[in-house]
């Protein structure tokens, strides 16, 4: 049987010569609007009750997953530490903190490692947590966004395994993590001669040789004898990167460790035997 249609409802309002139909609601736009419905019902009942699925579980996997590849303080990812670890962390150790720490862990710049005071905690995951998110106050980066978790796991296996292994007399051990000859010393502030400060060949071996290599063709940090001058070539800007750091790429401020004399005076040696822009 045909629908009716332009059927008028006779409501008796009528505007402009406008009446109200009541037409039936196409054949399709009706099957359409059912299987929208079944199939809204299917969907719930698979995606709570079979697939178990949910946007809180599939939140909670994410965080799961980032946890392990960005450990954060309060929950650094585990790991276990294994020879092949500790060889690995060798490498990275040589390449990033020697020049801090000392190449045999007796501290420099940074605190002795293998003695038996631990500023931070001696415990592996204390110690995982300390390169990750690093020391800033102190002058140390953030290691974990530079090296990623694989390589901070296995510096930090490395600085483990010589845990405890300097005798607690030897003298030659620094254990207060100011630097060599303390703050003054570092600063040159104090020493009343600015004759007895060191020359700029041995600050750079001292201090920098160990990211951006002894001939400073880049190793962690980048090439400093070509043309391509991240921060600024001339010599202002060669002190300001110094003297606050780059932390986002892991480059420690070396204004509170090395002072503004000594600051100047790599700034220039840097400047001199780069492709910097010259005063």
């Amino acid at each position: 049987m045909a629908k009716e249609t332009n059927e008028i409802l006779g409501h008796g309002d009528e505007a402009d010569g406008i009446e109200e139909y009541d037409n039936p609601l196409p054949d399709w736009w009706l099957g359409l609007f059912i299987l929208c419905i079944v199939y809204g019902i299917g969907y719930t009942i698979n995606y709570h009750f079979i697939s178990h699925d949910s946007q809180e579980k599939r939140y909670l996997a994410q965080m799961a997953e980032a946890e392990i590849r960005w450990p954060t303080p309060e929950g650094p990812a585990s790991f276990t530490i294994t020879d092949e670890l500790v060889a690995e962390g060798e490498g990275v150790f040589a390449q990033t903190c020697a020049s801090c720490h000392n190449a045999n862990l007796t501290g420099g710049i940074g605190p002795n490692l293998i003695d038996d005071t631990w500023i931070h905690g001696n415990a592996p995951e204390q110690v995982l947590a300390t390169v990750t998110n690093g020391v800033s106050d102190k002058g140390m980066p953030a290691w974990g966004p530079v090296l990623g978790p694989k390589k901070v796991q296995a510096v930090t296996a490395f600085v483990l395994s010589k845990q405890g292994s300097a005798p607690a007399t030897d003298p030659t051990h620094a254990t207060t993590g100011e630097g060599q000859g303390g703050d003054a010393a570092a600063s040159g502030e104090g020493s009343g001669d600015a004759a007895q400060l060191p020359d700029g060949p041995t600050i750079y071996a001292t201090n920098c040789a160990a990211c951006h290599g002894p001939e400073m063709k880049g190793l962690v940090g980048p090439n400093l004898t070509d043309a391509e001058w991240i921060h600024g070539g001339d010599i202002d800007s060669i002190k300001h990167t110094i003297t606050n750091g780059v932390p986002e790429k892991g480059m420690v401020a070396w204004g509170p460790i090395l002072g503004e004399a000594q600051i100047d005076i790599v700034a220039r040696y840097v400047q001199s035997q780069g492709a910097g822009l010259q005063d």
